[in-house]
C-alpha cells in the first residue's frame, strides 16, 4: 500500500484487507459484511489481475490548443474522411475534449523521461537524464516509474517511423495520403496522431482517413473466444487460398460498415480463383504460337468488347481514386467471369477452331487478359503475379510494380 495507507503503508493489499477490517471493527465502523455481495471488479485486460485503486500523482497534456489546431486543419478541409460522417463525430470530440492522462502504472511500455521529487513528489521532465535536485525543494529525485499510454506514442508513428526530423523518407512521404483504420478508434489514435503531428511536425499526418467497419461472424454477431466464433485467418487461407480470403474481405466490405464473414463467401471466392486459372492457361494455350510482333485489326465484334473494358477500366480508375475498392473489386469480378470468361472466350474458341479471324480473337484475348490480370493484381495478388510471370511479354516488370492499366491513372 502507498504512504496514504498510514499504518498499513507498504503492506500487500490482500494481508492488509482483513487487517483493516479488524481495525475498522474496533472502531465500531462496519455495519455487516455480506458474503454474496455483487459489485464490479476492475482487472488488468492482459493477465486478469484485480487492479487497486491508489491515489497517486499522474502527467496529463493540455489538450485544447492541440485540438484547436486539428479543428483548423479539418474545417478547411484538408483532411478528408471516409465515410463523411466520421468527420462531425472527430469534429464534435476534438471540441468538447478533456486533458489527456498520458501516464500509466504498467511495466510494458516507454519510460516517461521525468524525476519525482522524494521529499515533495513534485514532478520534472528530465528528456537529458541531467536533473540531480528537486526544482521546487531541492530535494533528492528518483527516477518516475510511470510509462506513456500506448496512443501518447502510437500518436507519433506517422513521423517516428520516417525517421523525423532529418531524413529523405520524412522529407519525401510525409505527410502521407491515406490512413486506413477501423472507426472504433477515431479518437484514440486518428485525432491524437493529427493533434501530435501538428504539434511536432506543423504538418498534418494524412491527407485521407478511410475507416472500415469490423469484421463480425456468419451471422453478424462480434467475435469472440467465450463465443466460440472467432474466425481464424490462417485457416481460410490454407483452405481457400489467401487470394480467395481476400475477395472475401473487399467485396461488400463499405467503408465504416460492419462485414458479416461466412466460410461459403470465402469459398466462392477460391472458384473464381480458380476460373481465372483456368481462363489464363486456355489463353496462354491458344496464343502460344501466335505472332505478337505483328499488328492485327480487331474485328468489329473484337473491337466493341475491347472499347467495353477500356470504359469499365475508366470507371473504376475513378472508383479506385475515391477508394471505393469494394465496389472495383466486384465489377472486375463480374467482368472477367461472366463477359471475358463466359463470352469473349467461348466466342474465341469457335474463332480459333474454324480460323475465322483467328488474329482478332487471339489478340483480343491477350489484350484483354493482360489488363484484367494487372487490375485485379490490388484484390488477388498471388494468382495474377504468377499467371504474369507466364505471359508472353517482353521487358516485363514484377506486376506488383506494373503501371495500372489506363492512360488516365496515375502510376
Amino acid at each position: 500500500l502507498l504512504p496514504i495507507a498510514g499504518e498499513f503503508a507498504g503492506q500487500h493489499i490482500k494481508k492488509a484487507r482483513d487487517l483493516i477490517i479488524k481495525k475498522l471493527q474496533t472502531k465500531c465502523l462496519v455495519e455487516k459484511i455480506e458474503d454474496n455481495y455483487k459489485h464490479v471488479v476492475r482487472t488488468c485486460y492482459k493477465c486478469g489481475t484485480t487492479i487497486e485503486p491508489q491515489i497517486k500523482n499522474q502527467w496529463f497534456v493540455k489538450m485544447k490548443p492541440l485540438a484547436l489546431k486539428a479543428l483548423e486543419k479539418i474545417k478547411n478541409g484538408e483532411i478528408n474522411y471516409i465515410p463523411e460522417h466520421y468527420e462531425k463525430i472527430s469534429t464534435y470530440w476534438l471540441e468538447n475534449i478533456m486533458d489527456w492522462n498520458i501516464s500509466r502504472q504498467i511495466v510494458w511500455g516507454i519510460s516517461i523521461p521525468a524525476k519525482i521529487c522524494v521529499k515533495c513528489e513534485h514532478g520534472m521532465v528530465d528528456l537529458e537524464n541531467k536533473i540531480t535536485k528537486c526544482e521546487s525543494c531541492d530535494g533528492e529525485v528518483t527516477q518516475d516509474n510511470d510509462t506513456f499510454d500506448t496512443w501518447f506514442s502510437s500518436g507519433q508513428w506517422p513521423f517516428v517511423a520516417l525517421g523525423y526530423p532529418d531524413s529523405k523518407d520524412f522529407e519525401t512521404f510525409y505527410p502521407t495520403d491515406v490512413m486506413e483504420t477501423a472507426g472504433d478508434i477515431i479518437f484514440f489514435w486518428v485525432s491524437r496522431m493529427i493533434m501530435l503531428g501538428l504539434y511536432v511536425t506543423d504538418k498534418i499526418p494524412f491527407k485521407n482517413v478511410y475507416l472500415h467497419g469490423m469484421v463480425l461472424d456468419a451471422k453478424s454477431q462480434k467475435m469472440s473466444k467465450s463465443k466460440g466464433n472467432v474466425i481464424d485467418p490462417m485457416t481460410f487461407t490454407e483452405k481457400y487460398g489467401t487470394d480467395a480470403f481476400r475477395m472475401g474481405m473487399v467485396i461488400g466490405n463499405t467503408p465504416g460498415t460492419s462485414l458479416a464473414l461466412a466460410e461459403e463467401r470465402i469459398r466462392g471466392y477460391s472458384k473464381f480463383a480458380n476460373k481465372i486459372w483456368n481462363a489464363a492457361r486456355f489463353v496462354l494455350e491458344n496464343t502460344k504460337d501466335f505472332d505478337l510482333t505483328k499488328t492485327t485489326e480487331l474485328g468489329e465484334e473484337d473491337k466493341k468488347s475491347e472499347e467495353e473494358l477500356e470504359n469499365l477500366m475508366k470507371e473504376v480508375t475513378k472508383e479506385m481514386d475515391e477508394y471505393k475498392f469494394y465496389i472495383v473489386a466486384e465489377k472486375l469480378y463480374h467482368y472477367f467471369w461472366h463477359t471475358f470468361a463466359d463470352i469473349i472466350i467461348e466466342r474465341s474458341k469457335k474463332k480459333i477452331l474454324e480460323d475465322k479471324n483467328s488474329d482478332s480473337a487471339k489478340t483480343l484475348l491477350l489484350s484483354q487478359l493482360t489488363t484484367l490480370l494487372k487490375a485485379l493484381h490490388p484484390f488477388m495478388a498471388f494468382i495474377t503475379e504468377e499467371i504474369w510471370s507466364m505471359m508472353p511479354i517482353k521487358n516485363k516488370n514484377l506486376l506488383l510494380i506494373e503501371k495500372w492499366p489506363f492512360d488516365g491513372a496515375q502510376d
